[in-house]
């Protein structure tokens, strides 16, 4: 039963990632932090400071997400992508 109950939390992540709802990595963050950083092998504080600066995720750590979420990880370094660009662009206007 607990792992018919893990899969049912993974797909509402799932049709985040798929619906396009999401938007930076945080976003997921109140989403079973525990039991995803427990799943990834990393601790939970970890797993939240990485959440806050996904350029810390290891390719190793996105595919594993992507394979417990059962998504590619294309999406999910796609988030990733579009985090760190946006991110760049603003700290790019602040020295203006």
């Amino acid at each position: 039963m607990a792992k018919e109950e893990n899969e049912t939390q993974y797909k509402v992540i799932r049709l985040m990632f798929q619906s396009f709802s999401i938007k930076r990595m945080k976003d997921i963050e109140k989403l079973y932090p525990t039991m995803i950083a427990k799943a990834l092998g990393i601790n939970h504080s970890r797993y939240i400071q990485k959440l806050y600066r996904p350029d810390e995720f290891s390719i190793k750590h996105v595919i594993d997400l992507a394979n417990l979420l059962d998504i590619e990880p294309q999406l999910i370094i796609d988030v990733i992508l579009k985090e760190l660009n946006y991110s760049s662009k603003t700290k790019k206007n602040n020295y203006k």
